[in-house]
This record gives C-alpha cells, sequence and structure tokens, in this order.
C-alpha cells in the first residue's frame, strides 16, 4: 500500500507540477497522498479498487508504453506530465478513463487546497445571471395548433 500512496502522490502531482510560475501549486503546498487517500476512503470498493489500478496502470506505463525500464518514480516532473498527457490520447478507453480519474482526484487535492484556491481566485467568482429559454415567441405551426386544440 505504501508504494500505491507513493505512486498516486507522484502522478498527480504530474497533472500540475510545482513551479513559482502562474497558477501552478508551490513546491510542496499540495498534499495529494491526503487527498488520494480521502477519496479512497469516501469512495465505493469498486471506485477504490479503480483509483488503485489506476496507479498502478499509470506508474508502469514508462515500461508498457515507452519501453523503458522504468517506473513513474524514475522520471522528472516534465515527464511524468508528458506521459499522463500521452495517456489520456491512448487509443485504449480503459486506459484514458483510468487516467481521467487520476486527473480528477488531482483537481480534487488542488482545489482542497486553501492557498491554491484563494491565488485562482476560484472562490471569488461572481455571480452571473443566467437565462434560460428563448425571449420571443415563435409563431404556432399549423401541426402544433392541432395539438394544441
Amino acid at each position: 500500500m505504501r508504494l500505491t500512496t507513493k505512486w498516486a502522490s507522484e502522478l498527480l502531482a504530474g497533472f500540475a507540477p510545482a513551479s513559482d510560475v502562474g497558477l501552478s501549486p508551490l513546491p510542496g503546498e499540495v498534499d495529494y497522498t491526503s487527498a488520494f487517500m480521502r477519496l479512497r476512503r469516501a469512495s465505493t470498493r469498486l471506485a477504490s479498487f479503480g483509483l488503485v489500478t489506476a496507479v498502478w496502470l499509470a506508474a508502469l506505463a514508462p515500461f508498457w508504453r515507452w519501453g523503458r525500464f522504468a517506473t513513474i518514480s524514475q522520471l522528472v516532473p516534465a515527464e511524468r506530465a508528458v506521459l499522463l498527457a500521452d495517456l489520456l490520447r491512448h487509443p485504449t478507453f480503459a486506459v484514458r478513463e483510468l487516467t481521467l480519474l487520476l486527473k480528477l482526484a488531482a483537481a480534487l487535492a488542488l482545489l482542497g487546497t486553501a492557498s491554491v484556491r484563494a491565488r485562482s481566485g476560484y472562490d471569488n467568482v461572481q455571480g452571473t445571471r443566467a437565462e434560460s429559454g428563448m425571449r420571443r415567441r415563435l409563431p404556432l405551426t399549423a401541426a402544433s395548433k392541432e395539438r394544441a386544440s
């Protein structure tokens, strides 16, 4: 389980590599391990199994995808981001979806970090008035007049 948790943290961080530029998280700012464990605990058994499967699939992807005898741990952060982008475009649906599940976990970890959320302005979005429906009535056709009667 320790290996899965370590890989999960490295993979989730690969979606938003740490940097001091723009909205990127600062090094050590986001606790991906806690977010991953919290998501696993709150999930059903099947969803938890899916998360673990996604971690193992992506962690071993350098070997089966690129032919490199390595795991995600041996890649530098830039290579991790490239690998994850590659997996999100994989021709097999299951690979894409399991990688997308990891991306969702990374997004939850990022938005669960108050400092990242504050920097992004996520909580300060001004409400906009959303309108739905048409602004004017369209003339009825003969067929709709008959149904209305």
